[in-house]
């Protein structure tokens, strides 16, 4: 199997506000949202990883292909095995790490400069950094559910934070992956995949309850980077619906042979 250096340059676009959460207090806030050391509100890779991982499983069962949850009896079996599933080659296992990177996602320079204080004087800045910043954010009062009663909890009302639609987010996805010499086009079939998932996804960072974390995805110029050379996304996905059951059928053939 040939490999693959790939380089994805990607865009997020919130149409709705969004959560990434900490895990940690701030003040009367009960969840937080993840800042930077700038306190500027960024996308945590390992989110954008999981939904990723999600959208490509998805994507597989379209075709009739086997994709295991991460956590159960047989995917430990898959995992195993000296040839790996396709999820397994591109999103890592326990028993064999993962060869592609998913940087944090930065909020663009220009919507950063919305959130700088215009004071030239280093004193005053600094003390209008935290009041600029918390432009970025809204305060949301919610109340905990019964499972029980479906009903409001008493006394159990918490304040979240949450960052304000419209922010514009840049991260990069980098790495090697195997391609697969059975397809006429350079063995793109892992990129393929990959590509795919991460422009399906439509919500990151919510829930659909309280409506929050609808995103645009798209790819820088679209295009992308393999083997240092620029490939156009359209062409890439061009062979998409050219894939079926046979196909894979020769493909895991090959990758359990």
């Amino acid at each position: 199997m040939n490999k693959l250096h790939i380089q994805i340059d990607y865009c997020l676009e919130f149409k709705s506000a969004f959560h990434f959460g900490t895990g940690l207090r701030n003040g009367l806030i009960h969840r937080a949202i993840a800042k930077d050391k700038d306190d500027f509100l960024y996308v945590p890779g390992s989110t954008l990883k999981g939904v990723v991982r999600d959208k490509c499983e998805q994507i597989l069962g379209l075709f009739e292909l086997s994709a295991h949850e991460p956590h159960t009896e047989i995917s430990r079996l898959y995992e195993a095995h000296p040839q790996p599933t396709l999820i397994s080659r591109i999103f890592g296992s326990r028993f064999q790490p993962g060869t592609v990177y998913f940087d944090d996602a930065n909020l663009v320079d220009a919507q950063k400069a919305w959130f700088e204080s215009p004071s030239s004087n280093k004193d005053t800045k600094d003390e209008k950094r935290s009041e600029y910043r918390a432009r970025q954010i809204e305060q949301r009062t919610q109340v905990s559910l019964s499972r029980l009663t479906r009903t409001a909890q008493p006394g159990a009302l918490y304040h979240s934070e949450y960052g304000m639609h419209g922010l514009t987010f840049h991260g990069e996805i980098k790495g090697v992956l195997k391609g697969t010499p059975l397809l006429d086009v350079s063995g793109n079939f892992p990129l393929l995949v990959l590509a795919a998932g991460l422009l399906s996804i439509d919500r990151i960072g919510g829930n659909k309850s309280t409506g929050a974390g609808e995103v645009d995805c798209s790819i820088l110029e679209n295009q992308l980077k393999v083997n240092g050379e620029d490939i156009q996304i359209d062409d890439l996905l061009e062979e998409l619906p050219y894939l079926d059951k046979e196909f894979y059928t020769e493909l895991r053939e090959e990758a359990f042979s």
